[in-house]
């Protein structure tokens, strides 16, 4: 805006001169051509034009020139002269329209040099009232490079800011009830089902030794699934929110997948699976929390005996590249519909929507080893096909 008001400043300053010059020239024409109309030699006329300069010099205040008479100015008055440009005196009252006029050229050329400016503030004004009232996708073309054009990307920049908040504000309460939801769905079915079968046995009818041992079999296993949840929920709220701390020490990967392998025997053996286990390293030590490591494999273990035991067999796999033990997980069961796999480590999310006991867990597990893995430095990945369904872990070998 400066630099407007001082080009139009400039610009009415030259239109001035110029009108001035044109002036004192036409001033100066028409004074010639009447000495030369009356006959007055032009060296008579400045002769007598000093004298009388002379004379209004010298004469009293009040006096008047020609007749040495008081004059009719007043006292202590002077004749109004003016100021004498370019060799020709201008009136005051002259001078004072020239003003007048040249604030009106300034007003006008200022007004045209800045009238697509006061157009795009005008444009910002009404993006800044359009995300006052909460509509924060408007956003304003950032034009010119000017400080108006760094308020207009600033004020994209805050628009976008706040838009994502409100997606995420959004999204946080979505997830929340769906949170709930899950939640009171997987809690309350094992709990109908414990509360169902003590209720069987607490009426007092007379029941077969075998069906009591039965029922409570049931009770006990539902209390046990329920026991997983609350344990799920606790693990993944205190890695979600970092609440877990870690106690790190050098662990042998190798050695842990080995042990997880033999404490998931009867597993295997329940659903007729065959686990085969590779390495192609010996050893390999990672910086990591043991108890935390040995549930995230935990929990990949358990999800590829859930989901492969049509498979009938199981791979494991472990392989040094670079910096990083590489270990495979490999199950010959399910396939993860492609659309499905950008989501399978949600939390709470199943391929299975019906959220029944038969078809899958809680919805945690996958979530929890994520999580894990990367509370270590460490990544997950996740590929199906028709020709099997791996997880691949990624793990900082310690140096």
């Amino acid at each position: 805006m400066m630099y407007y008001t001082l080009l139009s400043a400039g610009i009415t300053a030259c239109i001035d001169f110029l009108f001035l010059f044109i002036t004192a020239r036409i001033m100066c024409l028409i004074q010639e051509a009447s000495r030369a109309a009356s006959g007055i030699p032009e060296a008579a006329m400045e002769s007598g034009m000093e004298n009388f300069r002379a004379a209004m010099q010298s004469s009293a205040p009040g006096e008047n020139v020609m007749s040495g008479q008081p004059g009719n100015y007043g006292s202590g008055s002077f004749p109004s002269r003016g100021l004498k440009l370019f060799g020709q005196s201008f009136h005051w009252g002259t001078l004072l329209l020239i003003i007048f006029i040249s604030i009106v050229i300034f007003v006008v050329i200022f007004h045209f040099l800045t009238r697509k400016m006061t157009r795009y503030i005008e444009e910002i004004t009404s993006s800044i009232q359009r995300i006052a009232q909460g509509d924060f996708s408007s956003t304003v073309e950032v034009r010119y490079d000017n400080e108006f054009s760094i308020i207009a990307q600033n004020l994209n920049i805050m628009a976008n800011d706040l838009q994502q908040l409100k997606e995420k504000e959004i999204q946080a309460e979505n997830t929340k009830n769906e949170l709930i939801t899950n939640v009171a769905h997987d809690l309350r079915t094992p709990l109908t089902s414990i509360i169902g079968y003590l209720d069987i046995l607490n009426s007092g009818a007379q029941l077969p030794p075998e069906n009591q041992r039965k029922y409570l079999q049931i009770a006990y296993e539902k209390s046990k699934r329920l026991e997983k949840l609350i344990n799920d929920l606790f693990s993944f709220t205190k890695l979600e929110y970092g609440n877990m701390p870690m106690k790190t020490s050098l662990i042998d990967i190798v050695k842990l997948i080995e042990q997880q392998i033999d404490e998931f025997y009867p597993s295997f053996e329940e659903y007729n699976l065959v686990c085969e286990f590779k390495t192609y390293t010996p050893s390999a030590m990672v910086l990591a929390d043991g108890e935390m490591i040995a549930r995230a494999f935990e929990n990949l273990i358990s999800n590829a005996i859930k989901y492969g035991k049509d498979g009938k067999v199981i791979k494991i796999v472990t392989k040094r590249e670079g910096d990083e033990i590489k270990i495979t997980i490999i199950n010959y069961g399910t396939i993860i519909p492609k659309e499905d796999i950008p989501y399978i480590f949600d939390r709470f999310y199943r391929v299975e929507q019906s959220r029944q006991e038969s078809t899958g867990g809680t919805g945690l597990g996958l979530s929890i080893a994520k999580s894990i893995v990367e509370k270590h430095g460490g990544r997950i990945e996740a590929q199906s096909s028709m020709a099997a369904t791996t997880f691949n872990v990624y793990l900082k070998i310690a140096k």
